[in-house]
């Protein structure tokens, strides 16, 4: 049986696949690596790359849904602890980190699932 739903690419970083690396790669070196034929999904399956997607209004899969906006709340919660320690050279700026949270929230309710 052929699956219906979009899905969610599992990635370290919300919105960052297979499809932004090799973004990254071609701008980068000029070189442009293949996309994977399937890929791990959110809700733990392997599905075929094309029936992914990363605009939130587009995911079908409410598993998908939960663990991207589970996985949205966490990072803006990295951003808003790393808020109160002291910045050494090299680290993003409080405001920077303040933005970044409220990405990552508006990013959340976005994907935030009403029954």
């Amino acid at each position: 049986m052929k699956d219906p739903h979009i899905h969610a690419e599992k990635t370290i970083l919300p919105g960052f696949g297979h499809k932004r690396v090799q973004a990254l790669l071609a701008d980068a070196i000029g070189v442009v690596p293949d996309l994977p034929r399937t890929v791990r999904t959110g809700c733990g399956l392997r599905r075929l790359f094309a029936s992914t997607n990363t605009v939130p209004e587009e995911i079908t899969c409410l598993a998908c849904r939960e663990w991207l906006c589970g996985e949205c709340l966490f990072w803006a919660d990295a951003a808003a602890s790393t808020i109160g320690i002291p910045a050494q050279g090299g680290c993003p700026a409080a405001e920077d980190l303040r933005a970044e949270e409220r990405t990552y929230r508006a990013l959340a309710a976005r994907f935030e699932v009403t029954r």
